[in-house]
Order: structure tokens, then sequence, then C-alpha cells
């Protein structure tokens, strides 16, 4: 899935909020079975402003969870006291926007419950519609299609434009969500329609025109239509470009990526992809960019970038947790790339994860198998995986048989030794069982120096991992995600004790400082040469040196440079343009 798109962010962005799209997430007073009995406590400085102003002094308050909630508290209790339903219908919709969808929920019953018997240009349909919104934000999308389906008969009777936009767009991506593309695409058509019609009003209508121009590409690219998928494409970069919107310019240059892979044009994916990844701000657009790369260089036979990115879209998926499909892929490449390389241990890891995937997905996805062409079916997984605990248990027994089998000698010998002292101590007692040999005394070489020697490197072993290093540095590999000791030593044919001597005398610092400064040297070379890679976000720098989070790469920027990323990079631009 190329996007993910939050329904209710949307909806409330045109419809009631229209200016503001809310990323308040706090956990309101949950509502009480009578609601219009419900009292609150409002600050006396507010009961005498107006709706307009408490709207607005709430969504400008969007960074304050605190404030916003008074504001929406006041909205509604203003209402409550006019017995105005119109407007404590809006005051529910204004609460539940800014509460998790599962409280919001009760918000929606609520407005259903005040609105049913309403016959306004927006009621009763709207509460339909806000609970469809949140019941698909919480994935229960056949639930939310029910609501949809209801609120769009009031919406045809009222000939309300912007709500059977919503819906109809709503309704096309659940269908989408579901495997039923050729519904999708119908109700993605009407909503094109509803937005070419002269008295359309919508006031961010360029942009909900490239978003469905968007929806109907991907609909054509899951048919395996590429030529439509692409006139889509073109369609979208020449009305993106006219109004100048280069957030969704991006994102069709990322599509046409997309559709080029599928029409083995790898030059043009890869193009395409590289260029439009600097603009992206999504975890799911990183994780497609690797996922896509990782394809194309696997049917290029080019294992260890496939692995790179791969590992890279896994990485993401494990910081997000978000499964769309595209996941169940990445577990099955790397089900067979364990399998291909003998790791039994890591093979079994990336099946549990695929039969998880697949539970998950199968419950979301009820036509997983139109939408999936799965290599590996469960009963197929399960089977592999008893193999594997079968032959994991069976090398377990046998080196159990084995660490027996040399306790048992161990002893035999200790016992041997005990008996041999014994028998010298015994003889040693008797002068006349002395043979002298040499007179000549024997030199003893002090403890001191075997103690040295037993815990030093040699000097053959420290050139060959310096030199393994020096490739390591030269080749980037330290860009990985993940990278630990043991991993490292693995790949340098040494052992991670060895190793960590090494880089503390040789590098004067431990494993984790020695990796992380050269991310960072990289970064700051990349920074000051590449005008390409300042472009990117913060987000996407940080996964592409190997940092999984944002938070400990601007840690780690800050403590070597005193000053954090965008600062930095706003500075190096500043010198480049005088």
């Amino acid at each position: 899935m190329k996007r993910r798109i939050n329904l209710i962010n949307d909806l409330l962005s045109t419809i009631y909020v229209e200016k503001v799209r809310f990323v308040i997430f706090i956990l309101f007073c949950i509502i009480s079975q009578n609601t219009n009995s419900q009292s609150y406590h409002v600050p006396d400085s507010l009961k005498e402003k107006t709706y307009d102003e408490l709207y607005k002094n709430m969504t400008s308050s969007q960074n304050s969870p605190k404030k916003a909630t008074i504001y929406a508290k006041a909205y509604l209790n203003k209402a409550k006291n006019a017995n105005d339903k119109l407007k404590i219908a809006n005051g529910y919709s204004i609460v539940a926007s800014i509460v998790n969808p599962e409280i919001a929920l009760k918000y929606s019953d609520s407005i259903i419950q005040l609105t049913r018997n309403l016959n306004s240009f927006k009621h009763p349909g709207y509460g339909f519609m806000i609970k469809g919104m949140f019941y698909y934000n919480l994935n229960y999308y056949e639930e939310a299609l029910k609501y949809f389906i209801i609120a769009n008969k009031y919406a045809t009777e009222q000939k309300n434009m912007k709500q059977l936009f919503y819906l109809k767009s709503s309704i096309g991506k659940i269908k989408n969500y579901l495997g039923k593309n050729n519904e999708a695409l119908e109700s993605f058509k009407s909503t094109l329609k509803i937005l070419n019609k002269k008295k359309s009003n919508f006031n961010n209508q360029h942009q909900l025109y490239l978003g469905v121009l968007f929806d109907i590409s991907n609909c054509f690219l899951i048919d395996k239509k590429y030529d439509s998928a692409m006139n889509y494409v073109n369609l979208g970069i020449q009305k993106s470009l006219y109004t100048n919107d280069s957030i969704f310019y991006f994102n069709f240059v990322s599509q046409s990526g997309i559709i080029a892979y599928y029409q083995n044009n790898f030059k043009i994916a890869i193009d395409s992809l590289d260029k439009s990844i600097p603009y992206e701000s999504e975890d799911n657009g990183f994780l497609n960019y690797h996922y896509y790369k990782g394809n194309i260089y696997y049917k290029q036979n080019n294992d260890s970038k496939a692995f790179y990115h791969f590992k890279k879209a896994d990485s993401i998926y494990n910081a997000t947790n978000d499964i769309v499909s595209e996941v169940r892929e990445i577990q099955e490449y790397f089900v067979n790339y364990y399998k291909n390389i003998g790791d039994t241990e890591n093979q079994l890891v990336y099946i549990d994860r695929l039969l998880k995937v697949d539970s998950i997905l199968n419950a979301n996805y009820k036509n997983l198998n139109e939408i999936l062409i799965k290599k590996y079916d469960t009963p197929i997984l399960l089977a592999q995986k008893e193999n594997i605990i079968d032959n994991l248990k069976a090398k377990h027994q046998n080196s159990t048989f084995t660490i027996l089998g040399l306790t048992v000698i161990l002893i035999v010998f200790i016992i041997f030794f005990m008996w041999y002292n014994y028998k010298q101590r015994t003889i040693n007692k008797n002068p006349n069982n002395f043979v002298i040999v040499n007179k000549q005394p024997i030199e003893v070489k002090p403890q001191t120096k075997l103690v040295k020697e037993s815990i030093t490197i040699s000097k053959e072993i420290i050139k060959s991992v310096l030199n393994s290093l020096n490739e390591f540095e030269a080749n980037h590999e330290y860009l990985e995600n993940k990278l630990t000791l043991n991993k490292l030593s693995k790949k340098l044919n040494t052992n991670s004790n060895y190793l960590s001597k090494i880089i503390n005398t040789e590098k004067q610092m431990n494993f984790s400082s020695y990796i992380s400064n050269l991310r960072l040297e990289y970064c700051l070379e990349k920074m000051k040469t590449d005008s390409k890679f300042r472009k990117y976000t913060i987000t996407a720098i940080a996964f592409e040196i190997g940092f999984n989070n944002v938070e400990s790469f601007s840690k780690a920027f800050y403590k070597k440079t005193n000053t954090y990323p965008s600062s930095y990079i706003k500075e190096i631009e500043k010198s480049t343009v005088t």
C-alpha cells in the first residue's frame, strides 16, 4: 500500500475543521450513558464567547491538549445550555476529533441518537459517517462499510456533495483493502465525477482531485493494467506541477517507479524511487522504497544490496508494527534467505513472524488470496516449522550426548591424573628412586610471561582484522541497521572478543562509539557534498545511515557537532548560497 489515508483527518479537514489536521491524541473523560444530563465545569471567561471564537481557539491550541479540551468542552456546554441539537452534535464531533477512536465511537453514537429525527442538509448522515470513520481507523472494515453505506443513503437524499465525496472515497478504500478492486475503481471514478461538477465547492479541491487520481492509479496497478495506471500517474504529475503541489508530485513520481518495476524497467524504477524518497515523510513510504529496491536487486541477482534493502524495510516494520501486504513478502524473503544459508534458527524466527503476519492480514483482508500470491501457505509453514524444530531437537540431543561423552572422558582423565600424582609423590619420598640425568640447572621461565602471551592477540590476527575493518569502512557496511558486534565478528571471520579488543586498542573507542562515529562522519560528508541528501527529511537521513529512530540520531549528531541536523543543514545551505 503506497499510502494509508486517515479518513477522520481527511473528512474533518474539509467538512468541519477544514484548515487544521489534528494530531492531538489524549484521553478525554468517557461519556456517560445519559450524555444530555452530564455536567461540565467551564471557566467564566469562556461563557460569553461565541461558537466561532471557541472553535477557533480550540484549533489554534492543537499543540496543547489541555487547552484544546477546555475549549471543546466549553463549546459543547454552550450548545447544551441553549438546547441547540445541531450545535450539540457539532460539539460532540469536535470532542470526538481529539480523542482516540475507541472513545470517539461513543460520541458518534451520541450524534446519531441526537440527530436521528432531524432532516437537515448535514444530519442524520453525518453521525453515521463519523462512526464509520472511527471503525475504519480501528481496522474494522466491514463495520465501517456498514455505516458508510447508511450515511451514503442520507447524503444522496440531501444531495450533500461533500459527504458523498468522502463516503464514496472511503467506500472505495475499504473495497480496495477487501480485495474488491473493480468495485473500488467504480467508487473512485464516482468521486472524480463529483469533483468535476461545476458546482463542487471544496476548499482543498486540487488536493482531493490529486488523491483520487492516485487511488485510481493504484486500482489499475493492482489489476496489472500498467499502461492505464501510468496514464493517471502522468495526469497527476501534470496537475501537481500546475498547482505547485510538491507532496503529490513526488508521490506520483514514486508511483511511476513502482509501475516501472512491474514492467521490468529497473533502471527507470530506481531513478524514480531515488528521486522521490528525499521528500517522503511517512514510515510506509520508506518501507515501500526499500521493499521495491530490494526486489529490484533480488531480480538482478545482487544479493548484498537486496539483503540490505529488505533488512531496512524489515527494521521499519519492526519499529511501526504496521502490517501491510508488502510486509508478508519481506518475511518470505528472509525465510528463504536463512533457509539457503542453512541458518535454521533465524529461519524459524521468520517463519513465526510470517505466521503472525498471515493471521493479522487474514483477519483484516477477507479476500487476501485475491491480493497476494502466497508462496508459503499456513500448512506448509507449520510443516516447515515442525521439521526445523525436530532437527534442532535432534541437534540438541546430539550435542547433549557429545557433552556427556566429553564429560566422562574428562572425569577419567582427572582420575588418572590424580592417580599419577599420587604415584609420583610416593616415589619422591624414597631417595633411592632418584636418578640424576643431568646436573645442569633447568631454566624456568617466569610465569608472568606465559600469562601475558595467553591474552595477547598475534600481530597477524590484528593485521588481518584491521584490513577487514578498512574494507568494511570503505564499503560503508556500517550503514546497516541493527549491526552488532556479534554480526560484524562473524562477517570478518573472527571472534567478538578479539574484535572488541582490537577496536578498543586500535580505534581508541568501544564498538558502539566506533559504529556511531562512522555513520555520523558519513552523514556529515554527505550533507556537505550532496545537495540531494540535504533535501531528505531528518527521518529519512536517520534510516539511511543506519539509525533505527530519529531521537537517537539527533542526540548522537548533537553530541558530535553541538548542533541538531536540521540546523546544520540550514547553515550549509546558507554558506552555499553566499
